[in-house]
């Protein structure tokens, strides 16, 4: 226990700690969208095309010296195209979503490796492969941490700010359109905030395990709370316990902090479905 509360002293621990809650947060929320519309392979197309944004931002750091063009930045961007070409793809009538979702998932991948193969690692050295699928929260600074911090706030407020029209959409798109509301801006709109959440959640457990913080934590909402609002506020409250429980663990036995968070909150879910179960039975 004195060498946990030790760990707490250390600036990075803290920024470790803040970033996994503004994450979790984030994924309390919007995460109930996409599981609620049922949008977690779009979050995993998102999610993937960020690896591209990455190389393609060290390469522009490393061979044109384009400082401003951070990894963060690169992957905000790539996974805002992705989201748009998603929603235009929609109206295209002859191509399948699931189609579409692939080819970037793929194409997004393979543009991070070839960015990354011709980037000037005499200029500047990259995160590993690791780091960036897997996520290292001990790299999480000062400065990115505020960046996500603010980032994040803006993303909910906008959420609550369109919370009615996002709901209404959610549930029944044909009174939407009834109701006067822009179907096709408002599905951009969720788009592009489950592209901003990946990006700010990549900072936590990493490119390849976003979609399990996005998700789960919602889900485990959904199961107790067939209410919008019920669902957003158990799954972040999920979230954040399980994630701060992972990160305690994390410590205690010397793994990566992203990763066993992820296990924890998939095992609890796991434990707690097969709960559910049983007492619906003996009910």
């Amino acid at each position: 226990m004195t060498d946990l509360l030790g760990y707490l002293e250390i600036p990075l621990i803290q920024n470790m700690f803040a970033a996994t809650v503004i994450a979790c947060v984030l994924c309390g929320v919007i995460g109930t969208y996409v599981v609620v519309n049922r949008m977690v392979a779009v979050t995993g197309g998102i999610a993937h095309t960020t690896f591209g944004g990455v190389g393609f931002a060290y390469y522009l750091m490393s061979v044109f010296a384009v400082s401003w063009m951070t990894p963060m930045l690169g992957a905000l961007l790539f996974s805002v195209v992705a989201a748009v070409v998603m929603v235009v793809c929609k109206r295209i009538d002859d191509l399948r979503d699931d189609t579409v979702i692939g080819s970037l998932w793929a194409v997004g991948m393979a543009l991070g490796v070839v960015f990354m193969c011709y980037m000037d690692r005499s200029v500047l050295v990259p995160s590993s492969y690791e780091s960036i699928l897997f996520g290292n929260m001990l790299l999480i600074d000062s400065g990115k941490l505020y960046v996500m911090a603010i980032v994040s706030a803006a993303v909910l407020a906008v959420t609550l700010f369109f919370y009615r029209d996002l709901r209404i959409l959610t549930f029944d798109p044909v009174h939407a359109k009834i109701a006067g509301i822009n179907v096709t801006a408002m599905d951009l709109l969720l788009h592009v905030l489950i592209a901003v959440t990946c990006v700010m959640v990549a900072n936590v457990v990493g490119i390849v395990m976003i979609m399990a913080l996005m998700t789960i934590p919602a889900a485990v909402g959904n199961l107790f709370s067939k209410d919008m609002k019920g669902t957003m506020l158990l799954g972040t409250f999920y979230a954040v316990a399980l994630s701060v429980l992972g990160l305690f663990l994390s410590l205690t036995m010397d793994t990566p902090p992203g990763a066993t968070v992820v296990i924890v909150i998939g095992a609890v879910f796991v434990l707690m479905m097969i709960v559910r179960k049983a007492a619906d039975r003996l009910g």
